[in-house]
């Protein structure tokens, strides 16, 4: 959600300090499996050469410099690079066979790359011509390169969502949609980073698609039932007919992160060894929506690779993966 703090991250000294306190709590420390396999797919999807020099820039605590490094292969070195001190020695403890570099390391520039790639982050960065041509400037002449970000495109059910609401996109942030978090400064479409990169002479060569109607509600559910007020509030609709709509949407959604959340609370609670009475009390409370609870939880979890799996060329979702090329000149 929005904060005023992060009308500042357009200030790079304070983004510095932002992220800095961040990752010294443990932010972004892991990602589920499965978004990691579609990770893993996308970059072994594009046919790359057989070895090179790959740059994860913005690689935080470096768990998908290791993914990168794993889908291209034993031929090809791999940097990764952050603006925060705290992730990159946390990256170089977790993944020893690849490099980490702080951003401003010159060794970074030492020897262009072939190939980038980020996950989430040009939504952070404060200005976004200036950090393409930076990394850029690291590569070389036919580049290749991948961005996953969340997703702006019109028609998704997320850009629905967000024209129920007052605040919905704010287009003085880079059409930052309301429930994006306070690092995101903007979220892009498709043709927008197409025509950023058409002007550093690049071709989108690739693109996927995830995080759909079902993804966005696995997300949102798991957040846990304040999270589900604020985003589906009645009270910043734009009409009556909007308010009507948030409304129903935000019962069904409380039912469904009650429904879901049974069955994994009562599978915690029956491996506790020593349970509490208020532990007892929660498992009679769960035990009878088991049986319902279980599929809805697993369904809802599977919604991504679903999404992926189903809808991964529909440009209407919440999450892109856009493969670009620079062809020989």
């Amino acid at each position: 959600m929005t904060s005023p703090r992060t009308a500042e991250l357009y200030d790079p000294d304070a983004a510095v300090a932002f992220y800095e306190d961040r990752y010294a709590k443990g932010y972004m420390a892991d990602w589920p499996r499965p978004k990691k396999q579609r990770v893993f797919e996308f970059v072994r999807s594009l046919g790359l050469p057989a070895s090179g020099r790959a740059l994860d820039f913005g690689c935080g605590n470096g768990v998908f410099t290791e993914v990168v490094r794993q889908a291209l292969g034993p031929g090809w070195t791999i940097v990764g690079s952050e603006i925060s001190h705290v992730a990159i020695e946390n990256a170089r403890g977790r993944f020893p066979e690849c490099r980490f570099l702080h951003g401003e390391d010159p060794a970074l520039a030492a020897e262009p790359f072939d190939f980038f790639f980020t996950h989430h982050v040009l939504e952070h960065v404060y200005d976004l011509p200036e950090v393409l041509g930076q990394l850029d400037r690291l590569m070389k002449p036919e580049a290749r390169g991948v961005h996953i970000m969340p997703c702006g495109n019109e028609g998704s059910y997320l850009h629905g969502l967000a024209l129920l609401r007052t605040d919905g996109i704010n287009a003085a942030m880079g059409n930052r949609f309301f429930y994006d978090e306070e690092g995101h400064v903007r979220r892009l479409r498709t043709d927008d980073l197409a025509a950023e990169y058409r002007r550093l002479g690049y071709d989108l060569a690739a693109e996927r698609y995830c995080a759909h109607k079902w993804g966005f509600y696995d997300w949102l559910t798991e957040l846990g039932p304040e999270r589900v007020r604020e985003t589906l509030d009645p009270s910043r609709a734009v009409d009556d007919a909007a308010r009507q709509r948030l409304t129903l949407l935000r019962r069904r959604s409380l039912a469904l992160w009650f429904l879901r959340h049974q069955a994994p609370m009562v599978e915690e609670k029956l491996a506790k060894p020593n349970r509490s009475l208020r532990d007892y009390a929660l498992l009679l409370l769960g035990l009878p929506f088991y049986p319902l609870s279980k599929p809805i939880d697993t369904w809802l979890r599977r919604a991504p690779e679903r999404d992926w799996a189903e809808r991964g060329t529909d440009r209407r979702a919440g999450e892109m993966f856009l493969a670009f090329r620079r062809p020989a000149r």
